[in-house]
């Protein structure tokens, strides 16, 4: 019995760790294997796509894609609309905003911030916990340097994090079925495999994804399914 117990509680974590897992599309022109190895270190199914954007069957059965200075497809634009997470890396948000229109905002253009521009997460970022594991204000040298500028901001969708000036800098929202994350930022320039402020933002935005490609019971529905399993089997083992 005591053995039965321990496959139970065994199956539960790997369960548990599997469900925070995602599997993510990774395009664009910027650090594309830097953080492609970083998201793989950490757990993730990531595949790098390269410059151009994923088509609608390399998109099966994926969980986030993130846009690294590129513009997205009408693949890209239905994932979303569909379900799926979008996080985007500096004039990513021009497509975005103003070719998908994902988000009632438009973008801009470059805008030169100064090196370790310091974040700050607004209460909206820090209640969907952008923030864990990271001081608020958080700033990342050449990471949080230049900006794609972002404006009319409308209704829908929250600023999240803002800049100096409290400009904002990263927004999100609702956009179909799915969410739209913009880091109108650098974040990815000389990205780096070890851990970074802005790695750490990544690993957090990441936790946003809110479907699995192939649904499996959440955690908490797999502990009471096993822990029925167990009084099952122990009420049987009563009776012999």
């Amino acid at each position: 019995m005591k053995k039965f117990y321990s496959v139970i509680l065994s199956a539960a974590m790997c369960f548990s760790m599997s469900a925070n897992a995602a599997i993510i599309a990774v395009f664009g022109n910027n650090s594309n294997l830097s953080v492609t190895s970083f998201l793989t270190a950490n757990g993730h199914t990531v595949t790098n796509f390269g410059s151009a954007a994923p088509t609608a069957a390399q998109l099966a059965g994926v969980n986030a894609v993130i846009a690294l200075r590129a513009d997205g497809n009408d693949a890209v634009r239905d994932f979303v609309l569909a379900g799926g997470l979008l996080i985007t890396e500096w004039s990513a948000a021009e497509w975005t905003l103003d070719i998908a229109n994902l988000l009632n905002a438009d973008g801009g253009t470059n805008s030169f911030i100064g090196s370790n521009t310091p974040v700050t997460l607004t209460a909206a970022g820090l209640a969907l916990n952008l923030g864990m594991g990271l001081p608020n204000p958080y700033s990342d040298g050449p990471r949080t340097e230049f900006q794609w500028t972002l404006s009319n901001i409308g209704a829908g969708v929250d600023i999240l994090a803002t800049i100096p000036g409290n400009t904002p800098a990263i927004i999100g929202g609702q956009s179909g079925s799915g969410y739209t994350l913009i880091n109108s930022l650098d974040w990815a320039d000389s990205f780096p495999e070890s851990a970074s402020a802005s790695g750490t933002w990544l690993l957090n935005a990441l936790n946003l994804v809110r479907s699995e490609p192939n649904p499996v019971p959440a955690p908490a529905t797999l502990v009471l399914l096993l822990i029925g399993l167990v009084g099952i089997t122990a009420a049987r083992s009563n009776k012999k």
